[in-house]
């Protein structure tokens, strides 16, 4: 039987003091429990000598004491603690983890900023499948510029300013001027011209780390009615952000208070985080804005966790492998076989493989679409559609869930024309067409494994028809009942006729 035990994930910043606490199960699943957070504002503490009193730190004090003992409650098996920009850069750096040490019994790390770009990186590939892009990571006193390829950390820069002391250094009232949103413009590019590597990769993906670019996606979100309100993975053009850029510096705190999607303790901090995030990405020609929930804290816990393969090789896999292990008792080979079988029929379909869309697509929706049982056995796929949509998976774009869910959860009659048109705005029009070829794909699966008695199938596709040989140890009495009601489905998707036959598994090498 698998073990369990938690682990406590403190994150230190400028800007706020976070704490994760992840269960992990000994067979290598794990998943967050809680998580909590105090906007301490760390970099404002910090005085004209470069320091951060004593005086100033009893707050953040009492929020880490509190925190340790949340991780005790858990039973935090390990606590990591990582303190950012605001601490290292200060003149009395080692004297304030000493201080902070001795009164909160906790052992603190003190990461350096390649160290945080690196542990940023490893938050954004294992929670998304990209295999190239920029990374930015504006925090409150620092801003992490990182570049991969194929998946692999090439070059990263840690530049000395995030929102907070931005704030502190550019804005002489709560209303910006021209010139000082110039001013905290050339200094972010001054910082970047002395990279040989910053503006070497146009066309680019930039995604987005920290407060300021979730806030600016549940701005946007807000604004234009988006119809599935999830902040990882989530897009946005270059112009999103300029119309932005364009109006809130100039208003009041009272103002910005009051936008939709921005939280009044952001309302000050919104715009030098985005003045940064902008100059950065006009800088380095990037093509789009790709926003991670994922980070910091993400990389701590894959570092400690994983430390022989830190960056994960297949994000949607890992991370439905994940659900899988703290859903209820399934047998992971068993729908996996579901979807070999839809691959396996696809492909003489398609007379070739799935695109890399439709395989995680297939994938999904095959691994997880009984994945509501814990909710309710008799609407089980119906619950499916909120895990996939909203269940935090990582892997896939936000069209990509909305599909993986309605293929899941394919009821041709009904449900699936209401959740096509529900999101819309997030599918393209051959989406429709393609939501009918998979979900029947899927019914079909899920009929040819609705017992173990197949072993595996073959597919060929001819002259209109699909036909699908059984590979048997036993007569597929079930199977040939469910799927004579699948076939309509199927045969309406693909426009063709669907034929099986049965043959003893013995008689296949």
């Amino acid at each position: 039987m698998s073990r369990r035990y938690t682990l406590g994930i403190i994150d230190i910043g400028s800007n706020s003091i976070r704490l994760v606490i992840y269960e992990v199960e000994s067979g290598g699943g794990y998943r967050i429990i809680y998580e909590n957070k105090y906007s301490a504002r760390l970099s404002r503490e910090v005085g004209s000598d470069g320091r951060i009193p004593r005086s100033s730190l009893e707050a953040a004090i009492e929020v880490l004491r509190q925190f340790r003992t949340i991780c005790e409650q858990f039973h935090a098996t390990h606590i990591r603690a990582a303190a950012t920009a605001a601490i290292r850069n200060a003149a009395n750096a080692g004297e304030i983890i000493r201080w902070l040490e001795r009164e909160t019994g906790l052992t603190i790390e003190r990461v350096s900023g390649e160290q945080e770009a690196y542990y940023g990186f490893l938050g954004v590939l294992q929670s998304m499948s990209i295999q190239d892009g920029m990374i930015v990571d504006i925090g409150g006193g620092s801003t992490e510029l990182t570049l991969f390829r194929d998946r692999q950390l090439l070059h990263s820069i840690s530049i000395p300013l995030g929102a907070v002391n931005a704030y502190t250094r550019f804005a002489s009232g709560e209303q910006w001027n021209d010139g000082e949103i110039e001013a905290l413009r050339e200094e972010i590019r001054e910082q970047l011209r002395q990279l040989d590597w910053a503006d070497s990769n146009p066309g680019l993906p930039m995604i987005g780390l920290g407060g300021t670019i979730r806030t600016i996606a549940k701005m946007h979100q807000r604004k234009t009615k988006y119809s599935l309100p999830v902040v990882h993975h989530y897009e946005m053009g270059g112009e999103t952000v300029d119309e932005m850029a364009r109006v809130l510096p100039y208003e009041t705190t009272a103002y910005r208070k009051k936008v939709p999607g921005l939280s009044k303790d952001r309302a000050d901090l919104i715009v030098p985080g985005m003045l940064i995030l902008q100059t950065v990405y006009d800088y380095v020609e990037a093509d789009r804005y790709i926003v991670s929930s994922a980070g910091l804290r993400d990389g701590l816990f894959r570092d400690w966790f994983a430390p022989q393969e830190p960056v994960v090789s297949d994000a949607l896999r890992t991370s439905v492998r994940n659900l899988l292990r703290f859903g209820p008792p399934v047998s992971e080979a068993s729908l996996h076989a579901v979807y070999e079988d839809m691959v396996t029929m696809y492909h003489a379909l398609v007379q070739a493989a799935p695109c890399e869309q439709d395989r995680a697509v297939m994938y999904t929706a095959a691994m997880l679409s009984e994945s509501g049982t814990m909710i309710n056995y008799y609407k089980s796929s119906q619950h499916a559609v909120y895990r996939i949509m909203y269940g935090g998976i990582y892997g896939l774009t936000h069209r990509e869930a909305v599909l993986s869910a309605i293929t899941a959860d394919y009821h041709p009659k009904k449900r699936t024309p209401q959740l096509l048109e529900q999101h819309a705005d997030i599918l393209d029009a051959s989406d429709t067409g393609r939501v009918h070829r998979l979900g029947s794909l899927l019914a079909l699966a899920k009929a040819i494994r609705s017992t173990p008695v197949v072993q595996k199938i073959h597919a060929t596709a001819r002259n209109g028809s699909l036909h699908v040989q059984m590979h048997c140890t036993a007569e597929p009495l079930v199977q040939n009942r469910r799927m004579e009601e699948s076939a309509k489905e199927l045969e309406d998707a693909w426009n063709i006729k669907l034929t099986w036959s049965e043959h003893p598994a013995a008689s296949t090498k």
